[in-house]
């Protein structure tokens, strides 16, 4: 069974052009160990996770390499929005993309880092895909905490490394770039 583990990312621009991501990284059952111990092997100190904005340099750097190395096939949905109350539509968006994409590479379980009370808004975007029949009712998509999964970490690099290079920051992007494929989710 494939496994999918989603992540997000966002940066508000000067422009007004802001930019949101989702990023989905596929895992076959059989390597979600090896994964989530070379993850785990990254958390630097005390920190509970491995969070792309939050490192330096000299550990992104290790990060990114690192992600990379283990050559995980990902998909990342993109959307621009205009104003900052508009990020909640181009995750909406982005999901729509998203999700089906997933559905159609056959994902048997989707997870998603969880936003809390915001997980709500996700599930009614859910519950509307599986209606329209866009996505499989086989694939099962649920909410995680990031501590809970070492997985969803790489989601969150490679969610990063996109945004970043979107941005204009050409560093990381070189390491990850054969690996990911871009989904257009369109401007909210």
């Amino acid at each position: 069974m494939l496994f999918a583990f989603v992540d997000e990312s966002c940066r508000v621009r000067q422009d007004d052009a802001c930019l949101y991501v989702l990023a989905a990284v596929v895992l076959p059952a059989e390597r979600l160990d090896q994964v989530r111990s070379v993850m785990d092997a990254l958390r630097h100190g005390k920190a509970p996770t491995v969070h792309w904005r939050t490192e330096r340099a000299p550990r992104r750097s290790l990060i990114a390499n690192t992600v990379a190395s283990l050559d995980c096939a990902s998909m990342v949905a993109v959307g621009f929005y205009g104003t900052p109350s508009r990020s909640e539509r181009a995750r909406r968006r982005c999901l729509e993309r998203l999700l089906p994409e997933l559905s159609i590479q056959r994902a048997g379980a989707v997870i998603l880092e969880s936003r809390r009370e915001q997980d709500a808004r996700d599930r009614a975007i859910l519950t509307a895909l599986r209606r329209q029949g866009r996505i499989s009712s086989e694939m099962s998509v649920n909410w995680q905490r990031a501590g809970s999964d070492a997985a969803l970490w790489t989601a969150d690099v490679v969610a990063g490394i996109v945004t970043g290079w979107l941005d204009g920051d050409q560093q990381w992007w070189p390491l990850l770039e054969q690996q990911v494929t871009l989904l257009d989710a369109g401007e909210a």
